[in-house]
């Protein structure tokens, strides 16, 4: 059940003693051509941390040649470097290779008298060699799999800021707007928690945090004249810009078809569709009130409008951080969840560092 290498030589440290009956335990680590005695259990001090020649210690016989090793008597046996050992109480010994098939360590059992290890205690140490060599085995491929797992989540993640940035490219605001609304949302998600336990767990807000970059994908899909126009726009453009709501959603959707559901996908879509819906109804694509709008999308309201409202752009000057806060305040029970306003003025300091921590160049 061991999770890495120091754990299976914690075990062996700890056990592999009394088991064997021997006088002291060294577990041996393969390391190119040396031999590293890694850890040892011992009535008087081996060789821990001390690196050998692999062609010049018993460990290095051992794993070489594939084969276990018992020496009654050290000093007759011309495999032993006699000047490492002299200094040691050791008198006999055994040397088991860890994974017979490709030794990657070996345990050393020894003896403070010239004895012969019994049948029993050579069983128990190729007992533990084996257990260990099936530790050592899962280890690697639970390294494996995490490795695999990390660079799955970094190649998913690159993903999500190459199709935000698309969206962000083509629009007015900055690259930096994402990194910041991302960390608006998580610093919201992070103290709604206790009004919300079941909706926003901690694998949740790390879903909103990630989700958060896609909220304005569907904008690749709005005409340039539009998207890009430095004045206000007229009715008719205004009610093409608003359909970047629905068009996000079918983006995302078009994605769970194609990768099937997930809960990443299915935040995503919802902040993408849900985060210009007003509290009281007035917002848009689905004009949705109250509870009705999907919680991802009314925690997004709030980032999003703050980082439009402390942001310059071409066509307006950036407001102050005290004039944003109450501007939302004054919209709580009409724009946007009241709870989540009460919260917002709570933290607001955490969005106004934010803001100045990835402010636009």
């Amino acid at each position: 059940m061991a999770r890495g290498l120091g754990e299976i030589m914690n075990v062996v440290r700890q056990r592999a003693r009394q088991l064997v009956g021997a006088d002291g335990i060294t577990f041996v680590l393969r390391d190119g051509d040396k031999c590293f005695y890694a850890d040892e259990d011992a009535i008087a001090p081996l060789w821990k941390g001390q690196r050998f020649p692999i062609s010049s210690c018993i460990s290095g016989w051992a794993m070489i040649n594939r084969q276990s090793v018992v020496i009654e008597d050290i000093t007759l046996d011309e495999r032993i470097p006699q000047d490492a050992y002299r200094q040691t109480f050791v008198k006999s010994l055994a040397m088991v290779p860890v994974r017979m098939e490709d030794p990657v360590a070996a345990i050393g059992a020894y003896w403070a008298q010239k004895q012969l290890p019994s049948t029993e205690q050579l069983h128990f140490l190729r007992r533990i060699a084996n257990s260990a060599a099936v530790a050592i085995t899962n280890v690697g491929l639970l390294e494996a799999l995490v490795a695999s797992r990390e660079e799955a989540v970094r190649a998913k993640d690159a993903i999500i800021f190459a199709m935000a940035s698309l969206a962000e490219v083509r629009d007015n605001e900055t690259g930096n707007h994402i990194y910041r609304t991302q960390h608006y949302v998580r610093a919201l998600c992070e103290a709604a928690q206790p009004y919300y336990p079941a909706e926003l767990d901690g694998d949740m807000v790390e879903t909103m945090f990630k989700s958060a970059p896609l909220h304005d994908i569907g904008k690749v899909g709005i005409p340039d004249k539009i998207l890009l126009k430095p004045g206000k726009l007229d009715a008719e453009e205004y009610a093409v810009m608003q359909g970047h709501a629905e068009l996000g959603r079918r983006a995302i959707e078009a994605a769970e078809r194609r990768l099937g559901t997930s809960t990443f996908l299915s935040v995503a879509r919802d902040i993408a569709y849900s985060h210009h819906e007003k509290w009281n109804g007035t917002g848009y694509p689905l004009g949705l009130a109250g509870a009705a709008i999907p919680l991802p999308g009314r925690l997004m309201a709030i980032a999003d409008v703050y980082d439009a409202l402390v942001s310059k752009r071409v066509y307006k000057d950036a407001m102050p951080h005290d004039e944003a806060v109450a501007l939302i305040e004054s919209e709580s029970g009409a724009h946007f969840d009241p709870t989540l306003v009460s919260i917002f003025k709570a933290i607001s300091p955490q969005f106004h560092e934010i803001h100045e921590r990835f402010g636009d160049s």
